[in-house]
């Protein structure tokens, strides 16, 4: 079965087995739409065997080239995760319209695959934006925070001031920088870590028992080393997740 997974700014896919996880692949939503085709992006092994596709997609443009893909080559339309697909948690957002799929998808995983009913989660996704959600112990999903990515950050504030430099997008090792982009390095990525560490700590106060952190996103290996090392990281959350719901679906529709 192929995951895929439609983001603001990239498309990340991966052929999975239960929810083991083969070679992940990332397009740029961008040549998607450009060329108006997904699979000719995709290695040919996981073309041939994309018979089988799930699909979560905040981008509508992307998604109606997926489904046209799928139905020319498959004779199948793919598996769509939506909001009102059953997932096996609860959803207690307000605004049910206005709420990404992906903060569901990942809840979802994190209450099927880490927390299982034991204690609460909070999820942190590191992409386009920074999300941190909470989920109940009873597998309910919450709600949480919506902040500027650590990229969308750093493009605001240059955007702002075009004075300062650009800066390598990586691991920052000291606080104190030396020079300026050394200063921008740690604000921004560092300061971002912090920022998210924060949150988690009070999102986390008083909860009883104590929510378990797991950290996701195509930016998790810029900060990690700054996030304290409890907190679980696993990169292909969402693709799993996809991969979960699926399964979830399967057994009780």
């Amino acid at each position: 079965m192929l995951a895929i997974d439609v983001g603001n700014t990239h498309i990340t896919s991966a052929l999975m087995e239960g929810v083991e996880i083969g070679q992940v692949q990332r397009l740029s939503t961008e040549t998607c739409l450009k060329t108006g085709s997904f699979f000719e992006h995709l290695d040919p092994e996981s073309a041939r065997h994309a018979g089988e596709c799930v699909l979560s997609s905040v981008r509508k443009k992307v998604s109606a080239i997926i489904i046209r893909e799928c139905l020319e080559r498959f004779g199948r339309r793919p598996f769509m995760v939506a909001n009102e697909t059953p997932m096996g948690i609860g959803n207690r957002y307000r605004t049910k319209d206005t709420l990404g799929t992906d903060r569901l998808v990942n809840a979802a995983a994190c209450h099927h695959l880490y927390t299982r009913g034991e204690r609460p989660g909070i999820i942190v996704d590191l992409g386009t934006a920074t999300t941190i959600d909470y989920l109940s112990r009873g597998g309910d999903f919450m709600g949480g925070a919506i902040a500027p990515g650590l990229v969308s950050a750093l493009r605001g504030l240059l955007s702002a001031a075009p004075e300062l430099p650009e800066i390598d997008i990586s691991p920052v090792e000291r606080l104190v920088g030396a020079t300026t982009r050394e200063s921008i390095r740690s604000g921004v990525i560092a300061g971002h870590a912090a920022m998210v560490e924060s949150m988690v700590s009070h999102m986390a106060r008083n909860r009883k028992p104590r929510p378990l952190v797991v950290v996701t996103g195509g930016l998790l290996p810029v900060v990690e080393n700054r996030l304290p090392k409890e907190y679980i990281r696993d990169g292909h959350l969402l693709l799993k997740g996809l991969a979960v719901i699926y399964r979830y679906h399967a057994k009780y529709s």
